[in-house]
């Protein structure tokens, strides 16, 4: 069995921020994009679109995370 070294710099939620932050988060963000899906009658890649761009938005407005994204 291999041992890999931690990377001190990666972030991790923990086990509470997963249960009730994270996970809660993931299933109202998929409901509300099958939401849209549905009430727009467009294609799933529509909203995966916009979902891609707003990921973008995040990542330029945060530059320090952008530039510190390669030690995830």
């Amino acid at each position: 069995m291999f041992m890999y070294k931690k990377n001190i710099n990666r972030w991790e939620p923990t086990k509470l921020q997963i249960d009730n932050i994270i996970l809660p988060a993931y299933t109202d963000l998929s409901k509300r994009c099958v939401s849209y899906i549905n009430e727009l009658e467009c294609p799933p890649q529509y909203i995966a679109d916009m979902l891609r761009d707003l990921a973008d938005a995040i990542m330029t407005s945060y530059p320090e995370v952008k530039n510190n994204s390669s030690n995830l």
